[in-house]
């Protein structure tokens, strides 16, 4: 490969098809056609590589952040900026979801925005919200990645797993030991929802609750 910018997409792409795991120095030789001491020109081991796919899967545009609506309103934007990189990359939440993430540019960029819309806030508060808000994004987006993950390796969708499994539930469902459970399938028989729904819901009451606090 002519350049580091080549190595490095690569093996995002290869992360995106494959998961993080896949992504070693000798894999990513072998689907590319190149030595592994080529690739050593590049990056200097698996570390440094993974740092720089998370720079570069960060450094995609991204939308242009609300002006009005105060901290709120940013903190929601930065939130789901977040939550559109894991959507998009799966493989990433396993690089951030870490009290040691890889400390490129890219994350030391997305943290400071967090804090830039949390400069209300004493330096210990405002730590403790970001975490806070994106702690829920990152426990959300563990459901996605194992989604992707599980279709991966097993070949069957969300959506075709749970048609199989459905059937089995059924029996437990009407024999009416559940009764919330029933109310909850009949209602989800007539307004289906997805993971983007309920994280809407959530993220609403996270920020509700930030509010709370910032106003006590």
């Amino acid at each position: 490969m002519s350049s580091r910018a080549d190595v490095v997409r690569a093996a995002v792409a290869l992360a995106d098809a494959e998961g993080l795991d896949a992504v070693t120095i000798g894999l990513l030789a072998r689907r590319t056609g190149v030595s592994a001491r080529s690739l050593y020109r590049h990056v200097s081991g698996r570390d440094e590589l993974v740092t720089a796919m998370v720079d570069a899967v960060l450094a995609a545009p991204r939308p242009a952040p609300p002006t009005g609506g105060g901290w709120r309103a940013l903190v929601e934007h930065e939130a789901r900026q977040e939550w559109s990189l894991y959507r998009r990359h799966p493989w990433a939440l396993r690089a951030l979801a870490t009290t040691r993430p890889p400390l490129g540019v890219g994350v030391l960029a997305a943290v400071d925005r967090y804090f830039a819309a949390l400069d209300a806030l004493d330096h210990q508060s405002a730590l403790a919200a970001y975490l806070t808000v994106s702690g829920y994004v990152q426990g959300m987006a563990m459901l996605t990645a194992a989604e992707a993950d599980a279709t991966r390796d097993t070949g069957v969708t969300n959506p075709q797993w749970w048609s199989t499994h459905l059937a089995k539930l059924a029996g437990a469902v009407d024999s009416g030991r559940y009764p919330w459970l029933t109310t909850l399938a009949q209602s989800a028989a007539t307004q289906p929802t997805n993971l983007d729904t309920w994280f809407d819901f959530g993220l609403a009451r996270v920020l509700d609750g930030l509010a709370t606090y910032t106003n006590k």
